[in-house]
């Protein structure tokens, strides 16, 4: 069976069965899940290819992979520095390095980061591939959370052409802004609703059928939880069961307005 290298990794594809396969370790990192029984996954990982470069071991990179995450994404794989650093109101942190080396405190380094064209660290290279796949652009004015997802057949994934977010006809070429962070994400688009953390839903917000739909839901959920689940269940009220992009007052008219509701969501779960 002739499986598919899906990380930006190279390496070797191994077969095997485990019940949580979601973990990354040095040497290998889930490829994909093939089959789920339930009580154990078959599933494809990759064995990490190590070379020895300037006396320390690196993995190996695909470059053919790198070279599509600098294309389509906006963004570029790349080193990421950072030092802290003594100042006259206190230790600071700075992507530069300072003249005089005995006013670091501490110097960290992130190879093969996924970073923004300003350097904005966003995440590793495997937030750059996600993206890649997931037809997603770094937005600029808040790249870390924050993307601009992007139809399957727009002009610049078909010519490999994607420099700037603010390149885009929103118009033409996106479906909404997705906010995100590792707890989870959601996208925001034009007729959805502007994310407001203390939104408190009202009746007069929503058309008799979502009431009812999201009603039903939260009926649902009460009677299936345990005490300890029902506590925060309240807490939330019937908000607990609506998505993220039908929590607010105001309808998502503008592009700005799906931007600012993508921010807003991914600030809450940070």
């Amino acid at each position: 069976m002739l499986i598919k290298n899906r990380t930006p990794y190279k390496g070797k594809v191994k077969i095997l069965f485990e019940k949580y396969p979601e973990y990354t370790s040095s040497r290998t990192v889930l490829n994909k899940v093939h089959l789920n029984l339930g009580f154990t996954k078959l599933v494809s990982r990759i064995e990490l290819k190590k070379v020895e470069k300037n006396g320390s071991i690196e993995t190996v990179l695909d470059l053919s992979k790198v070279a599509l995450i600098n294309a389509l994404t906006g963004g570029k794989i790349g080193k990421y520095e950072w030092w802290v650093v003594k100042g006259i109101n206190g230790n600071f942190e700075t992507q530069k390095k300072p003249a005089n080396e005995k006013d670091i405190v501490f110097h960290g380094c992130l190879e093969n980061s996924f970073l923004s064209l300003n350097g904005d660290y966003i995440g590793d290279i495997n937030r750059g591939w996600w993206y890649c796949n997931n037809n997603m652009v770094i937005c600029e004015e808040y790249p870390h959370g924050v993307a601009v997802a992007l139809k399957e057949n727009n002009y610049f994934l078909k010519y490999n052409r994607i420099y700037h977010s603010s390149d885009l006809n929103l118009n033409g070429d996106a479906i909404g802004y997705y906010g995100y962070t590792h707890r989870g994400g959601c996208l925001f688009k034009l007729g959805d609703r502007l994310f407001e953390e203390d939104y408190i839903p009202v009746r007069s917000d929503y058309t008799q059928k979502e009431w009812d739909k999201y009603y039903k839901a939260y009926q649902k959920v009460l009677k299936k939880s345990d005490d300890f689940d029902k506590k925060w269940i309240y807490d939330d009220g019937i908000k607990s069961v609506m998505p993220f992009n039908k929590r607010g007052h105001k309808v998502i008219e503008t592009w700005e307005e799906a931007k600012q509701a993508a921010i807003n969501m991914s600030k809450y779960l940070s």
